[in-house]
């Protein structure tokens, strides 16, 4: 008997839904592979803020070869199902649905979870910080932060001292103040997101991506809000970013120039200075990007009593392998371009990023210019998919952000700090470093945006202490009015 053949619009419409299916379970397999468990607001951010052209073109291959199996698998099934009696095909159709459902379910995590009264949480606990009156010191500190691409805390903890991932930097952590445990929020997840909410004090979440005016949301960026960065650049700090990816990637120079830096550098703007950034990787490479960085920090100051901040985002340590980095590679006899390991990859990748960040802070705190200084380096969130986790002993209560945090007077002497044995998220690094800066504001001093600082004198609780991290990365990942009119700037 010759095989049942489907009218044309009923194969279309099967050949539609069989492409989709394979779609999901092939676009989920990738993101499962290469990033982990991921939130439907990392997803739905990345889609709405673009750049994905400007990611590494090694992920883009990746993609590009998921896709094909993708169509490859759809093709072999069409084959098949035309080939099957019409009630022979809907096991095979409901075992694909089923893979598409269990592949979303392994791979997407909604934590999500209202407020009983389904009241707004975030709007409960925010403190505006442009509602308070804030006092600069009058001595102006320069300042550095450095964001470390998926920097965890375990990489200072390996089983075996002789494999120390993080020399440099766990020596530089011993010697600055530790505040306790970092804990990543959802809404901190990614690179952006991490840096948003340690600046500006609550999770990023994606807006207006469905709705009527959704271009006008997409030419804001926290239009109603104020940054750490809005504080100071308005106070008199001139502000510099030197990151190595592109600025175009997810939003992150949309966000830098909306919320007060003035001088902002991604791999573009290295290229135009006539720097090769590598063709493969997420840009400029740490061991380059730190010696521009810190050759840019030595301009001439605009006057005398000007005081800077200047924000760094490494890219060597980025999943899921690393980069191999030349400034300060092993001699391993691989080409500048060369794939190895991956573990060993990365390996090389955090033990380069932990010589040259190390080494940028220690000139930082060496120069004598007669201004206090502030430093607080980090990791912008946890690395989603680490690959030597084997290797390496992990805290009690699950894994944390790397952090350490330093602060000197005019004449360079440390300042007195003790290490803190607190539980907080990237929200209070906010009016944390705001304090460490020497900001003071009222009313509600010690509080910015949802976060708690934790250099007061008199502790105050922060919400991951007070309610716990489930209930409050659980209600902070829901919706929020207050966010979409803070990023509308209609507060």
């Amino acid at each position: 008997m010759s095989p049942v053949r489907l009218p044309c619009p009923r194969a279309a419409l099967l050949a539609a839904f069989v492409l989709l299916l394979w779609a999901v379970v092939g676009a989920t397999w990738f993101l499962r592979t290469y990033l982990g468990l991921v939130t439907p607001d990392q997803v739905l951010f990345h889609l709405q803020n673009g750049g994905l052209d400007y990611a590494d073109p090694r992920m883009l291959w990746r993609a590009f070869r998921c896709l094909a199996a993708v169509a490859g698998l759809s093709l072999l099934s069409l084959f098949l199902l035309r080939r099957l009696r019409h009630w022979h095909r809907l096991p095979l159709l409901a075992l694909l649905g089923t893979g598409a459902v269990v592949s979303v379910n392994a791979t997407v995590s909604d934590p999500c979870q209202p407020e009983p009264d389904g009241g707004d949480y975030l709007a409960r606990h925010y403190v505006d910080p442009s509602r308070v009156r804030v006092q600069a010191p009058a001595a102006k500190p320069d300042v550095l932060l450095v964001f470390v691409e998926s920097l965890d805390e375990d990489y200072t903890r390996p089983r075996t001292p002789a494999a120390a991932l993080l020399p440099r930097l766990t020596r530089l952590q011993q010697d600055f103040q530790t505040l306790g445990q970092l804990r990543n929020l959802s809404g901190a997840s990614w690179t952006v997101g991490g840096m948003f909410s340690a600046l500006c004090g609550l999770p990023l979440q994606p807006v207006g991506l469905m709705s009527h005016n959704s271009l006008e949301f997409s030419t804001r960026f926290f239009a109603g809000g104020l940054c750490l960065t809005d504080l100071l650049a308005a106070r008199g700090w001139e502000i510099s970013f030197y990151g190595g990816a592109s600025l175009k990637f997810a939003g992150k120079g949309h966000f830098l120039e909306s919320h007060g830096v003035t001088r902002r550098f991604g791999a573009e703007q290295w290229q135009q200075r006539g720097l090769r950034v590598p063709a493969q990787g997420w840009g400029l490479l740490d061991s380059d990007l730190v010696e521009q960085a810190w050759a840019d920090m030595q301009r001439p100051r605009r006057h005398d009593d000007e005081a800077r901040m200047a924000l760094l985002l490494t890219v060597d340590t980025h999943g899921p392998a690393g980069a191999r980095d030349p400034g300060c590679a092993a001699a391993d006899g691989l080409q500048d371009d060369a794939e190895g390991e991956p573990a060993d990859m990365m390996r090389d990748a955090l033990r380069c990023t932990d010589a040259v960040v190390a080494k940028l802070v220690e000139r930082f705190v060496a120069e004598r210019n007669g201004r206090p200084k502030v430093v607080l380096v980090m990791g912008d969130h946890l690395n989603p998919e680490p690959l030597l986790n084997g290797e390496l002993q992990s805290a009690p209560g699950g894994r944390t952000v790397f952090h350490a945090l330093a602060r000197y007077d005019a004449e360079g002497r440390a300042l007195p700090a003790d290490d803190q044995r607190r539980l907080f998220t990237h929200v209070d690094v906010l009016p944390t470093l705001a304090e460490a800066v020497g900001l003071s504001w009222a009313p509600q001093a010690h509080r910015l945006g949802l976060g708690r600082s934790l250099l007061a004198a008199q502790r105050q609780d922060t919400l991951a202490e007070r309610d716990g991290m489930a209930v409050v990365n659980g209600r902070l990942s829901c919706r929020s009015p207050l966010f979409q009119r803070l990023w509308i700037g209609e507060v």
